[in-house]
C-alpha cells in the first residue's frame, strides 16, 4: 500500500465507521449519545501520520472518534467502547467521549483537556525530552476561561504544547460569529502564541501545517497554535438534524470534500479495493463487538 493509499484508507475508515455508528444508533443497538466527525477527518489523519503516541501525548474533547480510529486503525475498539463492551478503548466504561489509548486521552468537558495538556507539557519540559503535548478542541471552547488561562500559561512557561482548534463554525448549533467577538487569530496572538490557519479542503496543506507546528514545538520547546477551518456533514450529536446549517455552506464543503480530494489522486481500482477492505473490516468489527461476551 502506497503512502497515499494509506492516507485514503484512514479517511474512508473514519467516515465509514462514523456512518456505521449512526446506523447502529438508528437501529437501537447503541444508547446514550455520540459526536461524529464526518467531514473533519483531515486533522486526525495528519496527526496520526506525525505523532508517536509511545512518547508524544495527545488530548481531545467529545468529538474524538476520528483520532481514535486514525491512531488505532481498529474500529472495534471504538465501536466496542460505545457498546459498553470490555473490548473497548476504556473497557466499555467511558462511552463515546471518555476514551484512552497509549498517550491519547479525551473527556466530554468543553475544552476540558486543554489545561490538562498544559500539565503534561510542563512535565515534558522538566523531563527535557523532545516529546510534544498536543490538544484538539472546538470553537466553542475558545470562550472558556480555563482555555484562555492555558494560552497564558503556555506562553509564560514556554511549554512544548501544540494547540489545534478545529473550527467547524458552530458551537453545537450556535454560529461562531454570534458567540465569539472578533477573529480567533487576534485573540491567540494577544497571548504571543505563534499562529497558523489552514482549511481542510486540501490534505497536503493540512499535513504540512500541522507537521510544521509539531516540529516547531519539538525543536523550540515552546507553544504553537493552529486553527483548522473545517466542516461537519453530520450533526453536533446523533439526534441533531442540522436545520441551522445553510444549504450553500454544505454545498461549498461537499464540493471541497477532503476525502474526495485525496480519492481523485488514486486509480479507480485502488479506490475500489480500499473501499471493499474498509467495508469488510467494519462489518467484522461490528460482529466481533456484538458477540463479545455473549
Amino acid at each position: 500500500m502506497t503512502d497515499l493509499e494509506r492516507i485514503y484508507y484512514k479517511f474512508f475508515l473514519i467516515r465509514s465507521t462514523e456512518k456505521k455508528i449512526e446506523q447502529l444508533f438508528s437501529m437501537g443497538e447503541l444508547r446514550g449519545t455520540t459526536h461524529g466527525c464526518i467531514g473533519e477527518e483531515a486533522a486526525p489523519v495528519a496527526l496520526s501520520e506525525i505523532l508517536d503516541l509511545d512518547k508524544d501525548y495527545l488530548c481531545s474533547g467529545h468529538r474524538a472518534h476520528g483520532l481514535a480510529i486514525a491512531f488505532t486503525m481498529k474500529p472495534e475498539l471504538l465501536i466496542g467502547e460505545i457498546m459498553g463492551k470490555p473490548c473497548g478503548l476504556a473497557k466499555g466504561m467511558g462511552g463515546s467521549q471518555h476514551i484512552y489509548y497509549k498517550h491519547f486521552f479525551t473527556n466530554g468537558i468543553t475544552g476540558g483537556m486543554v489545561p490538562v495538556t498544559s500539565g503534561i507539557a510542563f512535565t515534558l519540559k522538566r523531563q527535557k525530552t523532545d516529546a510534544v503535548a498536543t490538544v484538539c478542541f472546538g470553537d466553542g471552547a475558545m470562550n472558556e476561561g480555563y482555555v484562555m488561562e492555558t494560552f497564558n500559561l503556555a506562553t509564560v512557561f514556554d511549554l512544548p504544547m501544540l494547540f489545534i482548534l478545529e473550527n467547524n463554525g458552530y458551537a453545537m448549533s450556535t454560529p461562531v460569529e454570534y458567540a465569539s467577538a472578533g477573529p480567533f487569530e487576534a485573540r491567540v496572538k494577544g497571548f504571543y502564541l505563534p499562529y497558523q490557519k489552514v482549511a481542510t479542503t486540501n490534505y497536503e496543506d493540512v499535513y504540512k501545517t500541522i507537521n510544521e507546528g509539531i516540529q516547531y514545538v519539538r525543536e523550540k520547546r515552546g507553544p504553537y497554535f493552529i486553527e483548522v477551518i473545517t466542516h461537519r456533514f453530520c450533526g453536533h450529536s446523533k439526534s441533531d438534524k442540522r436545520a441551522y446549517i445553510p444549504a450553500e455552506r454544505d454545498a461549498y464543503w461537499h464540493a471541497h470534500d477532503c476525502l474526495e480530494e485525496v480519492e481523485k489522486q488514486l486509480s479507480t481500482e485502488a479506490v475500489k479495493n480500499i473501499r471493499e477492505q474498509v467495508e469488510k473490516q467494519i462489518e467484522e468489527s461490528y460482529k466481533y463487538c456484538k458477540n463479545y461476551g455473549v
